[in-house]
């Protein structure tokens, strides 16, 4: 017992030490989504999420988020969505928020797994004219680089790893790759083309003068639907 306090004393002052100049949370993310083809081409979807922070104890923002895709040649996708959020803010106050972003992408199999790589252009608009002319920060413009992995021969499980980069494109003072995210996934294929997930990801933001660290697990939901199909009709034969 006497040789295990110092070491948990060393433990606890070297993540101390790590954490000065540094901000840490650790948030949770909880997902249902909906969604299918309308056509052979065209999908449509329905997401709502609920994201907590301060360690998980509080409401950040709750949003639900509106998309279509649309299929394109040899692999390539085009996605537009619209996200009506309602956010808190640094005074503690909730206002609603919008965001749209146009995602183009392409995927492909190989050996056992599917990669995908997407660009995004993503903008949040200030809550009024008045806030994006004294508070430019509120309005924001980003491209965002994914790519993704997934291994595809485990049955009804799906493991993967994900990496994002946030470019600013509206500042100046930041502009470049500000936010880096890295994920690990695991999906479970449900009946009646249902899906339950969970993930990790530990995200990086250097924006600031401080760097800010969050961890994330995340719970979700998917549920796809069938296009029906389209029937024959019948001819009388004489």
């Amino acid at each position: 017992m006497g040789k295990i306090k110092p070491f948990l004393l060393s433990l606890s002052l070297l993540f101390s030490g790590s954490a000065i100049g540094q901000q840490w949370d650790f948030l949770s993310w909880y997902q249902i989504r909906v969604g299918g083809e309308l056509t052979k081409k065209l999908s449509m979807s329905v997401e709502q999420q609920v994201r907590l922070f301060d360690n998980s104890t509080k409401l950040d923002q709750t949003f639900t988020e509106l998309g279509f895709g649309y299929d394109l040649p040899k692999g390539f996708e085009i996605d537009l969505a619209y996200r009506f959020s309602w956010n808190q803010e640094k005074d503690g106050t909730f206002i609603n928020r919008h965001r749209y972003n146009f995602d183009v992408s392409y995927s492909e199999k190989f050996w056992k797994l599917k990669g995908k790589v997407r660009a995004r252009i993503q903008h949040r608009p200030s809550p009024s004219l008045f806030n994006e002319r004294l508070e430019p920060e509120d309005s924001p413009v980003y491209f965002r680089l994914n790519g993704d992995v997934v291994y595809r021969k485990l049955g009804d499980w799906t493991p993967g790893v994900e990496f994002e980069a946030f470019f600013r494109l509206d500042d100046p003072n930041n502009l470049g790759a500000t936010t880096f995210r890295y994920k690990v996934t695991l999906d479970y294929n449900l009946p009646k083309r249902s899906e339950l997930g969970l993930f990790y990801m530990l995200e990086t933001e250097h924006s600031g003068q401080t760097p800010e660290y969050y961890s994330v697990v995340g719970l979700k939901y998917a549920y796809e639907w069938k296009r029906p199909k389209k029937k024959k009709k019948k001819t009388d034969k004489e």
